[in-house]
């Protein structure tokens, strides 16, 4: 591969890093605040289920609301899609750093090698 054609795929992978950092950033987001939903729909059902008579009865009754299992239904989607996303970007980021690792590589021996033919005799 030219080095050309690497600094491209550098450029591209910078891009999607970037990109892929965006999205987990949003992603988070969305997780807390479906965390929030569920507090608040576990209150709810906490609260209509004060006629239980025990605090076991209560939780149980709360748990089995629809508007609960709702919220822990997207509320695990959304931790699941954070942790695709976490997935992407370290990939991404691990690609990146071998592309600029190579890049690197490859402007150190270019120095080197046009020093060497300066001084050679």
């Amino acid at each position: 591969m030219t080095s050309d054609s690497l600094m491209a795929l550098m450029v591209n992978l910078t891009n999607l890093v970037a990109y892929a950092g965006g999205q987990l950033a949003v992603a988070a987001i969305e997780e807390k605040e479906a965390e929030a939903d569920l507090a608040m729909a576990q209150a709810r059902a906490a609260v209509q289920a004060k006629t239980a008579k025990t605090v076991a009865a209560q939780k149980a009754l709360a748990a089995d609301d629809p508007a609960v299992r709702r919220a822990t239904a997207s509320l695990t989607d959304a931790y699941a899609l954070r942790r695709a996303l976490d997935a992407v970007y370290a990939g991404l980021e691990a690609k990146a750093r071998v592309v600029s690792r190579d890049l690197t590589r490859r402007t150190g021996m270019r120095d080197v090698e046009s020093r060497t033919g300066r001084w050679a005799t």
